[in-house]
C-alpha cells in the first residue's frame, strides 16, 4: 500500500484528472504512442509486471513537482518505462470506470 499525503494526493487527481482529458501530462505523446503500437505489449498487463513497477509508481507520487516526476520517469530503461506506461493507463481506465459509474 502506498501512504501520500493531501498535496500529493491533489496532484495524483490533478495529473488522472487530465488524462481523462485526453493530455497526459506525465508522458511525451511518441513514447505512448510506441508503447501501444508494439505487438509484444497489450494494454491488459499481467498483474506481476503492475507489481513490479509500484515502487517506481510510489516514487512518481513523491516527486514534488511535474518536472521532477518527468525526470525521474525519463531515468528508466525503456522495458521499465513501457511497463509503467502501462500500468498509468490502467489506473487511468479504473478511475474513467468509477467516474462513469458515478455519473449514472
Amino acid at each position: 500500500m502506498i501512504y501520500i499525503s493531501k498535496d500529493q494526493l491533489n496532484q495524483v487527481e490533478y495529473i488522472i484528472g487530465q488524462s481523462l482529458l485526453g493530455h497526459h501530462v506525465l508522458f511525451d505523446l511518441d513514447a505512448i504512442k510506441k508503447v501501444f503500437k508494439n505487438s509484444q505489449i497489450t494494454f491488459t498487463q499481467k498483474e506481476e509486471d503492475s507489481y513490479a513497477v509500484e515502487h517506481h509508481i510510489e516514487h512518481i507520487i513523491q516527486q514534488p513537482s511535474l518536472a521532477q516526476k518527468r525526470a525521474y520517469l525519463e531515468k528508466l530503461d525503456a522495458t521499465t518505462y513501457e511497463k509503467v506506461i502501462l500500468t498509468y493507463f490502467n489506473i487511468v481506465e479504473n478511475n474513467l470506470y468509477e467516474y462513469e459509474e458515478a455519473r449514472h
